[in-house]
């Protein structure tokens, strides 16, 4: 018994140090993509509303509330952000292999679902990244592990272990309610297949089926106080089930070593002799995709991550079956084969992992270029705070508009800017917040249409400061109004009337930002459309390298892609950026609308130019306030 203990910790210390070299590398680097538009959203979110309110796909609650616990304990960086994933991920290697022995799985077979985990394109990459991922893999091994002990001896300890990493589990990732019907699914019929004679036994079921009762009331509850919230987040993304998701899903579940892993799982799913493992194995796979059917709820592939675990369990027993096979029939033969197999599938890992550590480390997973750590962007904001004029537009081109972690520590400052000169503030200067190794220059700022991206000459953009890797950048163009010449609050109820069929334009009172009035479209059409003011506008350029600065306020909508803009017949649409596209977004006092400032930026040449104002419209009501102008010149 001792020599068996001491085996069991030498495997469970060698998988977790072994799961904790291959992810302690980068832990500290910069945040990516989502990890950083959550951060930015939900970290200073207080814990009551975390839990209350459900905001979007972005808010992963149970992660958030672990990695605020541990930023409170031992402050805010990137590491101590990560540590729920890293934790997590690290533990569910060894309850893994704890999971492949408790379904009856051979110790080779467990050891090696488990190294297939740790070595799991996926399973690596969400152990690192600050999401409810990696702990969404930690809770379905230890929800079905504590219902197979619950099984087993009908304890009530492992009764509350269910109920909560269930609910837990939900907290994690809502869509992970359909994993949990599997769950529900498996007990009843281990249940049944393992009662007395064959037959139903009511009490040992009930006493089976009071944990879960529990669970999914804790659900129901939960899930009532956001449903509001839960429906709206599936209609504003849908999702559908079609051959290029199921091919994207079944992809990333075996990566880095591809399909030819399914063999081994058909093998495994095959060679099954136990009823319960059929059991738990037919629910995993066969009830949620029987939920999704039905409900039509589809998320993006690594939603689907709790299959995960089940994949590798089944490669890893099929592995091993085949090896004994070829044993039996090759005798010695089969260690050689077997060195190239380890080989194989080590090598894949290894370059993928160290593909991922360098680019994790310059930034190259960022679309929008590298992000910079949160000392570097706190420093920053200190620095703007104090060293730059109220009168000058700053504008953050470090990441993507949402996941430059700059937005953080800077938006209620470039918010107040923003809102500032759109209420008729003096603009001076332009200054741009950019990392060094993608200066204004070089970066890609959202353009209105793809196809035509603004590109500012290195000559027009001067460093005057640097944090870090962060740089400060001054634009050298002295700026004056332009249309209107001076500032005007209801200059948007000047720009003329268009006679459109069912297209009703006119001042309202209410909600408005400016002034005493707001513009109202009405579009009952059907149809989105562009609305072209009849008030030609007639400006002389005078000088080479020009710019307008257009500013507009409207009514904030996800996923709104409408525009205000200075339009020329012969130059549409124009070399276009937006400047802070989603960091003017505010409320007025006393309003439920909530708006959104735009700043755009695009080339003039030299000469005579002929705008109107072409204003896009979606269907339904749109409300637009404070539009003008400005020139940017040599």
């Amino acid at each position: 018994m001792k020599h068996l203990f001491k085996k069991e910790f030498q495997i469970i210390l060698g998988l977790i140090i072994f799961a904790a070299a291959l992810r302690i590398p980068t832990l500290g680097s910069p945040l990516i993509e989502d990890e950083a538009i959550s951060f930015n959203r939900y970290i200073d979110v207080p814990w009551q509303k975390l839990i209350f309110f459900y905001q979007d796909t972005n808010q992963h609650t149970l992660f958030l509330l672990i990695s605020k616990f541990f930023i409170w304990v031992f402050g805010e960086t990137e590491i101590i952000y990560r540590l729920p994933s890293f934790l997590f991920g690290v533990l569910s290697i060894p309850l893994m292999y704890r999971l492949g022995l408790v379904m009856k799985f051979s110790r080779s077979a467990a050891v090696l679902a488990a190294l297939l985990m740790t070595l799991s394109w996926p399973h690596l990459k969400y152990s690192m990244e600050a999401r409810g991922y990696g702990i969404t893999i930690f809770l379905v091994l230890l929800v079905i592990f504590s219902a197979i002990q619950l099984l087993n001896n009908s304890r009530w300890v492992w009764g509350g272990v269910l109920i909560g990493s269930g609910f837990a589990i939900t907290m994690a990732l809502p869509s992970n309610l359909f994993f949990l019907g599997s769950l529900t699914i498996f007990t009843i019929m281990g249940g049944w297949f393992e009662s007395e004679k064959n037959r139903l036994n009511f009490k040992r079921l009930f006493w089976i089926a009071i944990p879960q009762l529990i669970m999914f009331a804790l659900i129901a509850v939960y899930f009532l106080v956001i449903y509001e919230q839960l429906k709206y987040g599936k209609d504003i993304q849908p999702q559908s089930l079609d051959g290029k998701k199921i091919f994207e899903i079944t992809e990333l579940l075996v990566a880095p070593w591809g399909f030819f892993m399914y063999l081994f799982f058909t093998i495994g799913a095959w060679r099954l002799k136990e009823v319960r493992e059929r059991i738990i194995f037919g629910s995993v796979f066969l009830i949620p995709m029987i939920l999704t059917v039905i409900t039509g709820v589809v998320g993006y592939a690594r939603i689907y991550i709790y299959w995960l675990p089940f994949i590798f369990l089944l490669s890893a027993y099929g592995m091993t079956e085949v090896i004994v096979w070829l044993k039996n029939k090759t005798g010695k033969l089969v260690y050689g084969l077997g060195v190239g197999v380890i080989f194989f599938l080590v090598f894949l890992p290894a370059k993928k992992i160290n593909e991922y550590f360098e680019s994790r480390n310059n930034g190259s997973l960022v679309v929008a270029g590298p992000n910079v750590t949160m000392s570097e962007a706190a420093k920053m904001a200190v620095w703007v705070n104090e060293n730059i004029s109220k009168n000058n537009l700053i504008v953050i081109s470090v990441g993507g508009p949402e996941s430059s972690v700059l937005n953080k520590y800077m938006n209620k400052k470039v918010l107040e800017r923003m809102t500032y000169f759109s209420r008729g503030g003096i603009l001076e200067k332009i200054i741009f917040i950019a990392h060094q190794d993608m200066p204004p220059d070089e970066y890609p700022f959202i353009p209105m249409v793809q196809e035509r991206i603004l590109r500012l000459p290195s000559s027009l953009v001067n460093k005057i400061h640097s944090i870090g890797n962060l740089g400060v950048y001054e634009l050298n163009l002295k700026v004056e109004k332009l249309i209107p010449p001076t500032f005007d609050p209801d200059y948007e109820g000047k720009i003329g009337n268009s006679n459109i069929s069912k297209v009703n334009i006119r001042q309202v009172e209410t909600p408005r930002v400016l002034g005493k009035k707001a513009l109202h479209i009405e579009n009952n059409s059907g149809n989105s459309m562009d609305i072209i003011s009849p008030v030609v506008k007639g400006v002389d350029i005078t000088e080479d390298h020009a710019y307008l600065l257009y500013v507009f306020i409207t009514d904030f909508q996800p996923f709104k892609n409408v525009s205000v803009h200075l339009a020329e017949k012969g130059n549409w649409p124009p070399s276009l950026g937006y400047l802070n596209p989603l960091l003017g977004i505010f409320t007025v006092k006393g309003e439920d609308t909530v708006w959104n400032i735009f700043y755009s930026l695009s080339p003039l040449s030299k000469g005579r130019h002929f705008f109107q104002e072409r204003i896009g419209i979606q269907k339904g009501n749109n409300y637009y306030d404070g539009l003008q102008s400005y020139l940017l010149t040599q």
